[in-house]
């Protein structure tokens, strides 16, 4: 049986349909959670020698759980465990909770990863949720200022209820400050589209309030925001109240070094993804508050978006003067008496075609 959930396409929010095999089993005593990874190879069926993302793979996250009474339940440490870019089977379970964990809260390691979507199946397979952590990041950064998270494009499927399919986007999520998102925490029952609750119809209630979803930016974060049991569903500005991971539970992480960060800022830098796509224009990434990844080049609105210095310039053959992008050559050229243009030096090592 398919569970349906909320999550965003394309900017708006939308009731998506998961089918049962994208969970992982939980027939026990436990939490299992599958996550899926933004992917580097991943391959549009109308353009098979297409790529996409690079460098979307690393540790999966740690894994917090509280009950609805906001009762801390477990954790589960990952800083060991690595996901493949483009994984759809990574999965993360915690043994020998008989409570329903209706908040998560996932904590970064060292090394970024990149989540277009999440699935949990709460013990005894009782219960499933999912949503597009990927979607809400790029929609709330978009549409709330100071809100959402860090985010690219991913090339993962996920399935609207009414049919058809779209490629999701996925959020950044590091430890060492590569990227600002540190932690993600939500509440499950929110994104159950068969139940509902009274303001959920708009983006609004997803974006603003920190019981719901929220997208930390804290060092090593350990505390959610939750609904108090006195909870008013029906106000516009409803109250919250915080937990906090219990002391003898918590998890000492060591800052990763400066090399590691380096390496992945550097592989961003040399990578390059050459877009046909109508979903990926280099105007919008550009204009984004918080996205992170590759520059891109956009066939769609014909520009180059460099992502290091956020600057967008035309296609020079559509331009006679001003500082343009060749794209024969990979590089920003001067047309006309334009001899005081700075022009940044690029090198690319790796240029994808993405569709």
């Amino acid at each position: 049986m398919a569970v349906a959930a909320l999550g965003v396409a394309r900017g708006l929010l939308a009731v998506l349909s998961f089918a049962s095999t994208q969970f992982d089993k939980s027939d026990g005593p436990k939490v299992a959670f599958n996550f899926y990874i933004g992917s580097d190879g991943a391959k549009d069926p109308n353009n098979p020698n297409g790529n996409a993302l690079s460098n979307a793979g690393g540790n999966l996250p740690d894994i917090r759980i509280w009950e609805e009474n906001a009762n801390f339940l477990d954790i589960q440490t990952n800083d060991k465990k690595k996901c493949e870019d483009g994984s759809v089977v990574c999965s993360s379970a915690i043994e020998d909770v008989e409570v329903q964990p209706a908040y998560t809260l996932f904590t970064a390691n060292n090394d970024a990863m990149c989540i277009a979507y999440v699935t949990v199946n709460f013990p005894g397979d009782t219960s499933k949720y999912a949503t597009t952590i990927g979607g809400w990041a790029k929609t709330c950064s978009e549409n709330y200022e100071g809100r959402g998270g860090s985010w690219y494009w991913s090339d993962i499927y996920v399935q609207p209820q009414e049919g058809g399919s779209f490629k999701t986007e996925c959020a950044w999520i590091d430890a060492d400050g590569d990227q600002p998102t540190t932690g993600i925490s939500l509440h499950w029952p929110e994104f159950d589209r068969s139940k509902g609750v009274p303001n959920s119809s708009n983006l609004d209630y997803f974006c603003k309030n920190d019981a719901v979803l929220k997208f930390h930016t804290e060092e090593n974060p350990n505390t959610i925001s939750f609904w108090p049991r006195k909870r008013d569903i029906f106000s516009r500005n409803p109250s919250t109240d915080y937990a906090t991971t219990p002391a003898d539970a918590m998890v000492k992480r060591q800052k990763s070094n400066e090399a590691r960060a380096k390496r992945t800022t550097a592989a961003f830098t040399r990578s390059l993804i050459k877009s046909t796509s109508e979903d990926h224009t280099a105007k919008e990434l550009c204009e984004a508050k918080t996205p992170a990844g590759p520059s891109l080049v956009s066939f769609q609105d014909r520009q180059f978006c460099h992502m290091e210095t956020k600057t967008l310039y035309p296609f020079c053959e559509d331009v006679t003067t001003g500082a343009c992008f060749d794209n024969d050559n990979n590089t920003v050229n001067a047309l006309g008496n334009t001899r005081r243009i700075a022009l940044p030096s690029l090198e690319f090592t790796k240029v994808m075609n993405w569709s």
